[in-house]
């Protein structure tokens, strides 16, 4: 191998675009729509059985995690 690196030479050079290439056109954006409506009472119970269930499963986990960890330190 060589220690000596071929220089760089920067870019390639571009040749521009002839004049009048692209034609002009604005897009004119629709009107947007409408959301449709929430059922607020659907979406706050929803909401309380998520809740619900993520502390049952905190609950259950932490409770068989201090079992783990006396069993662990009952047998040694």
């Amino acid at each position: 191998m060589s220690d000596e690196s071929p220089a760089y030479e920067g870019p390639p050079v571009s040749v521009p675009p002839p004049p009048g290439w692209r034609v002009e056109s604005v897009a004119l954006p629709g009107e947007p729509r409408r959301m449709p409506p929430q059922d607020h009472a659907a979406i706050d119970a929803a909401e309380q059985r998520a809740r619900l269930v993520t502390q049952w499963l905190t609950l259950v986990s932490v409770a068989l995690m201090f079992t783990v960890l006396i069993i662990g330190l009952v047998e040694f």
